[in-house]
């Protein structure tokens, strides 16, 4: 059998749903796919890009 090994998959996309109903679907589809027990960790990481309204001051 195979020496046990940590793998990261990163992806980014553009989306006008939410994005946290978005992660909550594809945490569940990644746990369908490696186990509950094998998902060590899943973060959602939300970057707007639209530039914001008003600079603030430094």
């Amino acid at each position: 059998m195979a020496e046990p090994v940590l793998v990261t998959v990163e992806l980014r996309f553009r989306t006008e749903e939410d994005p946290e109903q978005l992660g909550d679907r594809i945490r569940e589809s990644v746990s369908l796919i490696v186990g509950r027990e094998a998902l060590e960790d899943f973060r959602v990481r939300v970057m707007p890009l639209t530039p914001p309204k008003k600079l603030r001051p430094v």
